[in-house]
């Protein structure tokens, strides 16, 4: 397996306000992210990655793996707009609140774009997509991450809850997510 090391800034929503103000980029942010593949080519012409086979991302926020991870990469200043990773996808990540996610699907589709003075910074699960939490299962298709406001949308999930002990109300969990 290769390792390939690259300045990957999928970093969180405080990264909008970084943009005029370097300064507050959390560390985690700026730490390189680790990604090991079978193989890799980079398009000079298109300024795309596409890792192949095994591909696995160590980042301080995330860990992913799946078959196939393409990076349209940044132009010096800007900020990674699109990934896309497709088969087997397996991502990991905490909330920065304790609460641990795995997500699961056969594609994710990561976007990142600044429109009328709004952040849009997303991840669309498709290929029956399920979040696992402590609490809850969910299914849904698909299913959007938004990383600017830290917020799952599902489209007609199907959900599976379960009793955290000490937190219920008459036997009824209290926290899904």
């Amino acid at each position: 397996m290769k390792k390939s090391v690259f300045l990957f800034l999928i970093a969180s929503s405080s990264w909008a306000a970084a943009q005029t103000n370097p300064a507050v980029v959390p560390a985690a942010a700026r730490a390189a992210t680790e990604i090991n593949s079978d193989a890799a080519d980079f398009d000079l012409n298109t300024h795309q990655a596409v890792y192949r086979g095994h591909v696995r991302v160590e980042h301080p926020e995330l860990k992913l793996t799946c078959g196939t991870l393409l990076v349209d990469l940044p132009t010096a200043g800007a900020h990674l707009s699109n990934v896309v990773a497709d088969t087997n996808v397996v991502i990991d990540f905490n909330d920065g609140k304790g609460q641990t996610y795995h997500v699961t699907a056969a594609k994710a589709v990561y976007a990142y774009k600044i429109e009328n003075a709004v952040t849009n910074e997303t991840v669309t699960f498709t290929g029956s997509p399920k979040v696992e939490t402590a609490q809850s299962t969910i299914e849904s298709e698909p299913m959007i991450w938004d990383r600017a406001h830290n917020k799952f949308t599902f489209i007609a999930p199907k959900m599976i809850s379960r009793e955290a002990p000490g937190n219920t109300t008459n036997g009824l969990p209290v926290k899904l997510f």
